[in-house]
């Protein structure tokens, strides 16, 4: 896979706060974010297996005519909000 150089510019103060979880991890701030960067690219590229049976479950009991649902009206007003 190839890879491609971008310039982002960052505050002042977050670039601090990122050299400090650097260093907790032993870690340049160049490595720590893109370690950060594509950890967070890789859990946002394919939904987790924990997900996609929750997903699977519901379809299942959707075709069966099982699953039970509850309206937004009655959800927001056992929270005490209204639409």
């Amino acid at each position: 896979m190839g890879k491609t150089k971008k310039l982002i510019e960052l505050d002042d103060k977050a670039i601090k706060i990122l050299e400090k979880q650097a260093k907790l991890q032993k870690r340049s701030l160049k490595n720590y974010l893109e370690y950060t960067l594509e950890d967070i690219a890789t859990r946002y590229s394919e939904p987790s297996e924990a997900y996609k049976k929750m997903m699977d479950d519901m379809l299942e009991r959707t075709e069966n005519g099982t699953l039970e649902t509850t309206p937004l009206s009655e959800v927001l007003k056992r929270y005490g909000r209204e639409l």
